[in-house]
């Protein structure tokens, strides 16, 4: 063993005692910061998107009971109507409910909403204290701007805070640029020392000496507005796979869950997190992509096994099915859809666990992940155990509720309204949940009155407040939402949950008429139409919708009958009598639909449109001189209608009157410059005029407006040939 001599123990224990003195120094520092009200910088800011604490939400507004604190309202819509007072009164226990649009309760609002039913449960349970329960969630919100809020919160006396967040996560397009180019090491050293007031306060400093330019410069600053990135684009379609965002994007929901607790922390505030549950049964990826390196022999072997697969389903060939979609993985493992197919493929075969994982791996693969991720849920959970706060575990709830209803623990559309949002059921059993956390840890103890006919009255008393035509306006908003993003036949499904729980209105019979029409369910599609006009039969755009609905299938005396119907009902209807004047034009009745379209300039004079076809319909009678005069009235309500020169020069050259027929395709060629059509016109009676060379010109002046213009070809070879004849 080796000895130290008293030189060396001297010297090391110098050290040790410098050690502890600057040790000691900095605890006695940080710990005079905090009597002070010294925040760390991480429960201020986030380093990924700058400096956040400029969102203030609430702001002071004087009422007759005292100070309101009142949530502003910068997007229509984006939360709900909540305020409370400014000054807390000693039996108030405050509970703000933070996340996204689970929380808000979308595609209701707070009342259904997990939060609503907490504040009906405690109110009911122990009146003896006031209860706000506020309801703070806010649309498409990210943990990011919920990390942000609390920070503001923070600042008005909260008791507790309830966390659902991890869904939106993917919804906005932020830049980590910046954060990517750093050294791990460096990034994790500047993380743990702003822990440290002593360094935050070091660091607000130094800010105040620099610019505000300088400081614009480098920070990262987040929008007041939630700016989603398919708010750009056509539903999912502009997200692209992207390994290495991804991951620094679960980095930043691992930081700002971190973040939270930290911000309750310093503020002795009680918080509660939880678990967020998606669909997974029932629900197809957003967007799926062929991994790279894919090549044409791959895709086409690939493309015939996932056909293969659709089909032998659709035979409920299962055990088939299942081959062909796993040789379909081994060519390409990274294609969402395919990891669906699997599991819906193990469904159908009672094989539960197995589909679980299937479905669980399409939502991780899902290129719009508009869901949480799994690894995501996984990391919510570490960071919980790792500094012991609350969690409630949603997804065991709703899988048991399953298992308990529907006999299997997948998650799907009886349980769900879509991708994310639980069904009022859900929420209330989750806000149940909430409240027996409350009452395990003494937060609320329920008197004596409180058992189970009390918690049935309670919960009747809350869906009295329900307003049901709100919430099928919201449904129907939904399925748009969800048709938009590619999803028919889910749209389809809400819609059809819509007329059964709310019953019938046109606009739900329309809409669902219109998706079935998409799907392919023509029959489907006629039924729901036919029965609005049957319910409403008052309605006009019912019986509008159906009629086009006959014409677009190919029955024109379906449709002619039902805009008569209409007619009946509205006899001045005008766009009834020009539909009904289309069909008549193509059942060949021409006197038939001269007779309603003069009804119509009769009941509008000032529709050009009206006389422009009565023009066109006369002509084709060869009643010219009848023809030119509603040409000449469009003409006169309306001088720039190209069509309607072109009518009456069509007219004048039928009639041998060239010069006044190329005077008025001239004139409109001039009106419409780019239009092929009327060059070739013009060159048309050019050449029939005996100019072929002038014609050449024209043809190709059309041709090169529209190269695969064929009847401007035709007419250019003859005008050429006819030019090398003279």
């Amino acid at each position: 063993m080796r000895s130290f001599s008293k030189q060396s123990w001297s010297y090391h224990r110098r050290w040790i005692y410098a050690a502890i003195v600057v040790l000691a120094f900095f605890i006695l520092v940080e710990t005079i910061l905090k009597l002070n009200g010294v925040q760390s910088l991480l429960a201020e800011e986030d380093p990924y998107v700058g400096f956040s604490n400029k969102l203030a939400r609430f702001e002071r507004v004087p009422s007759e009971q005292g100070d309101q604190m009142v949530l502003k309202h910068y997007k229509p819509g984006m939360f709900n109507d909540q305020q409370f007072p400014v000054n807390k009164s000693p039996n108030t226990y405050r509970i703000f409910c933070l996340g996204g649009s689970t929380t808000f309760g979308r595609p209701y609002d707070h009342r259904t909403s997990f939060c609503g039913w907490l504040n009906a449960y405690l109110t009911a349970a122990d009146p003896t204290h006031i209860w706000e329960v506020i309801n703070v969630g806010g649309i498409s919100y990210a943990s990011y701007r919920v990390a942000a809020m609390m920070a503001e919160l923070n600042t008005y006396q909260p008791d507790l805070y309830i966390v659902y967040s991890g869904h939106n996560e993917f919804l906005e397009e932020r830049t980590y640029r910046e954060i990517a180019a750093m050294p791990e090491w460096i990034r994790d050293l500047s993380t743990e020392l702003s822990r440290s007031r002593l360094y935050s306060e070091l660091k607000r400093r130094i800010r105040t000496l620099r610019s505000p330019a300088l400081e614009d410069t480098n920070d990262i600053v987040l929008k007041d507005e939630v700016d989603e990135i398919l708010s750009h684009s056509v539903g999912p379609k502009s997200y692209k796979r992207d390994d290495a965002l991804n991951r620094t994007i679960q980095d930043h929901y691992r930081f700002n869950v971190e973040r939270m607790i930290r911000i309750a922390e310093s503020n002795n505030t009680q918080i509660v997190f939880v678990q967020p549950a998606a669909k997974l049964h029932e629900e197809t990826p957003f967007k799926s992509e062929h991994r790279d390196g894919i090549n044409a022999s791959e895709m086409l072997r690939w493309n015939a096994l996932f056909q293969q697969t659709q089909k032998l389903y659709a035979q409920e060939l299962y055990s088939q099915a299942l081959k062909s979609i796993d040789q379909a993985l081994e060519i390409d493992s990274r294609y969402a859809e395919s990891h669906y197919w699997r599991g819906k493929i193990l469904f159908a075969l009672q094989n539960y666990s197995q589909a679980r994982i299937a479905y669980q791996r399409s939502l991780d693969e899902d290129i719009a992940p508009l869901r949480i991720l799994g690894s995501m849920q996984q990391t919510l959970f570490e960071i919980i155990q790792a500094h012991q706060v609350a969690l409630i575990d949603f997804p065991a709830i709703i899988a048991d509720a399953s298992r308990q209803n529907l006999g299997h623990d997948l998650p799907g559309s009886k349980l769900f309204l879509d991708h994310v949002h639980p069904t009022i059921e859900m929420h209330q059993a989750l806000g149940l949940a909430l409240f027996e956390r409350l009452k395990q840890h003494g937060t609320v103890n329920p008197g004596k009155e409180w058992n189970s006919t009390a918690l049935e009255a309670a919960t009747k008393s809350q869906l009295a407040l329900v307003d049901k035509k709100l919430q099928r306006e919201a449904l129907h908003n939904l399925a748009s939402v969800i048709r938009w993003s590619g999803k028919t036949e889910q749209a389809y499904a809400l819609l059809l949950r819509s007329q059964q729980e709310f019953g019938n209105i046109p606009r739900t019979l329309t809409m669902l008429s219109t998706l079935a029409q998409r799907l392919g369910q023509t029959a489907d599609a006629l039924k729901h139409a036919y029965q609005a006009t049957e319910l409403y039969p008052e309605d006009i755009n019912s019986w509008t919708y159906l009629a086009s609905l006959y014409e677009s299938n190919g029955q024109p005396a379906e449709a002619e009958n039902t805009y008569r119907r209409g007619l009946a009902l509205q006899p001045e209807h005008i766009e009834l009598r020009q539909a009904l004047s289309l069909v008549l034009i193509q059942t060949g009745r021409t006197a038939e639909a001269i007779n309603e379209i003069e009804r119509i300039v009769k009941l509008d004079p000032s529709l050009d449109e009206g006389f422009l076809n009565l023009g066109i319909l006369y002509a084709e009678l060869e009643q010219y001189s009848q023809s030119e005069l509603n040409f000449r009235q469009a003409l006169g309500l309306n001088p720039n209608l190209a069509y309607a020169y072109t009518g009456l020069a069509i007219i004048y050259e039928r009639m041998f009157k060239y010069n006044k027929a190329l005077q008025n395709f001239r004139r409109a060629q001039q009106l419409e410059p780019l239009n092929p059509e009327a060059s070739n016109n013009l060159g048309r009676l050019l050449a029939r005029s005996g100019d072929p060379a002038s014609a050449i010109k024209e043809f190709e002046a059309a041709l090169k407006l529209d190269p695969n213009y064929r009847e401007a070809q035709q007419n250019l070879k003859i005008a050429q040939a006819q030019q090398q004849a003279h």
